[in-house]
């Protein structure tokens, strides 16, 4: 990269300058190895093969001490159980000693079994730092290759008369970084001087339509969508205060009436000892997904705590909703944890404070 300027004006050349001049801006090009294009290379480095089968052999062992420590512990209580017997009673003193001497024993093989779980977990950490440091480094090579490289094709490409390729412009459209008429902007600007006065113009008139592109395009787009996304699953999870819709409106589509009608079956409860996986609220909002409206979380105490945080702490003691499920009207926070227990098996076992009520 020869810096003309300098030379003309003998001053030192500015290397670094005309490297980042020559070439795309770092902040735009899709092209750098921000990541690896294959992980799996990081598992045929000598070090991390040394590592992955001491991690093999350590749980081997792990396991075989593992094994020999429930093996015992379970002879232990097989052969003299919780307490002694009154059977055994005349004979209690040789037992207790013969128990001790087992216990011993349990206990140093528990005390093996712990030192050889510690060494297992030790090498599963120490792997994964090793991989996570051999990732970095090929990511800092990729991208200090690519940093000394690709300016001299950039170079190239720009004394051929086009700047950005077609593979920039893929990369570009794909990730939504700009619009067409960005990119028509790009390609019509970065190109070299026309050889001829009717090049030239045709070169300055491409631009400016470019540019007369750009003005009419209406930028952001990707972000706002995403906004927008996100802003409905936010609203999604609020209870609102004005009465929610009726039953008869929260099913989406007459093909999944029959998965609906299980749901709401199995949110009302028939006995107070009953406790449903799926929330009655977002069951009752068809502004949801239906994969929402339909989750089964993991047991009963999953539900109280999304219940209590998606819709009871966000709201104050004085909210007024109508339960969408059974169409009764709820004129407080106080009411809506009463009716969730009493007609939704829905149990919070919280502070008033934790629940907002105070």
């Amino acid at each position: 990269h020869v810096d003309a300027q300098a030379i003309v004006r003998g001053l030192p050349a500015q290397k670094q300058l005309m490297r980042f001049a020559s070439s795309m801006s770092r902040s735009i090009d899709p092209r750098r190895p921000y990541r690896l294009e294959d992980s799996s290379c990081i598992n045929e480095i000598p070090r991390v093969r040394t590592l992955e089968e001491r991690k093999r052999a350590r749980k081997q062992v792990r396991d075989a001490k593992k094994r020999t420590y429930e093996n015992a512990q379970a002879a232990l209580q097989r052969e003299f159980g919780d307490k002694l017997s009154r059977e055994n009673f005349p004979h209690s003193r040789m037992i207790r000693k013969r128990r001790k001497a087992q216990e011993k024993r349990v206990k140093k093989l528990q005390q093996k079994f712990d030192h050889a779980d510690e060494q297992y977990n030790r090498s599963v950490k120490q792997l994964r730092n090793e991989k996570g440091r051999q990732k970095n480094h090929l990511i800092r090579e990729n991208l200090e290759r690519y940093k000394n490289e690709q300016p001299v094709v950039d170079s190239e490409r720009q004394l051929s008369g086009k700047v950005v390729d077609e593979e920039v412009l893929v990369a570009l459209e794909r990730t939504g970084y700009m619009t067409p008429q960005h990119m028509t902007l790009i390609d019509t600007v970065l190109t070299m001087p026309g050889t001829t006065i009717e090049k030239e113009y045709e070169r300055r008139i491409a631009a400016i339509n470019a540019v007369i592109a750009v003005c009419d395009a209406e930028e952001g787009a990707p972000s706002r969508s995403r906004v927008a996304r996100k802003r409905s699953a936010d609203a999604g999870d609020m209870l609102p205060t004005a009465p929610l819709p009726k039953r008869q409106n929260s099913t989406p589509s007459a093909e999944s009436d029959d998965a609906f009608s299980k749901a709401i079956a199995s949110v009302c409860v028939k006995s107070p000892e009953e406790r449903p996986t799926i929330c009655f609220i977002c069951l009752g909002t068809p502004r949801l997904p239906q994969s929402e409206r339909l989750r089964m979380y993991k047991n009963s105490g999953s539900l109280s705590r999304h219940f209590v945080s998606k819709h009871i702490k966000p709201f104050s003691n004085d909210m007024r909703c109508e339960c969408s499920i059974c169409g009764e009207k709820l004129e407080s926070k106080s009411m809506l944890l009463n009716h969730a227990e009493r007609v939704h098996g829905t149990v919070s076992r919280s502070s008033k404070t934790a629940l907002g009520l105070t």
